[in-house]
């Protein structure tokens, strides 16, 4: 907050929310003891999307900064479309580069350099890749070794809306 300058007090009133956070646990109805969180807020917190998106704001700079030195390239929908790194919503992240070698390690090194100066670390238990129909299995190997994560094969769905959908839209959308 501070890189973005946002006025002290104003920080200051953040960090007080999540740092002095506390709670009780009931043992046979009665409150014992006091836990004091490691790290983050409560899930459901309302604070927790605007921290996100305050967190979130270092990750796309990176993103950007990469993309800016040519070192990932993003995705574009058609020609003369505006190039596409990533996509955040709720608390959830998407990235988008080539499967090649010097995008991958470009990736690792943006998700390395974010984890160290925001104190988040990325969950490779939970994050994943699916690769276009053009990427080569030599390719798919080399990213997945690059990355550290597992493929997907088939994105059924995101929030309940359809991640992938073609061009018979009125199926999809009955329009």
């Amino acid at each position: 907050m501070e890189k973005m300058d946002f006025p002290t007090q104003w920080i200051e009133k953040v960090m007080s929310c999540v740092t002095i956070a506390s709670f009780s646990i009931l043992v046979n109805g009665k409150p014992y003891g006091m836990v004091h969180p490691s790290r983050g807020v409560r899930q459901g917190d309302p604070l927790s999307p605007y921290l996100f998106l305050l967190c979130a704001e270092g990750f796309t700079a990176l993103l950007a900064k990469a993309e800016l030195e040519g070192r990932i390239k993003g995705v574009s929908i058609c020609r003369g479309a505006p190039r596409v790194t990533n996509l955040l919503f709720a608390d959830d992240s998407l990235l988008f580069f080539q499967a090649i070698q010097n995008e991958g390690e470009a990736i690792v090194e943006i998700l390395q350099t974010y984890a160290n100066a925001s104190g988040q670390s990325i969950n490779m238990e939970k994050s994943f890749v699916y690769f276009s129909t053009n990427t080569t299995g030599v390719q798919k190997q080399q990213m997945l070794q690059i990355l550290g994560v597992k493929e997907v094969m088939k994105f059924q769905s995101y929030l309940g809306l359809p991640t992938l959908i073609g061009r018979a839209k009125y199926h999809t959308f009955f329009i």
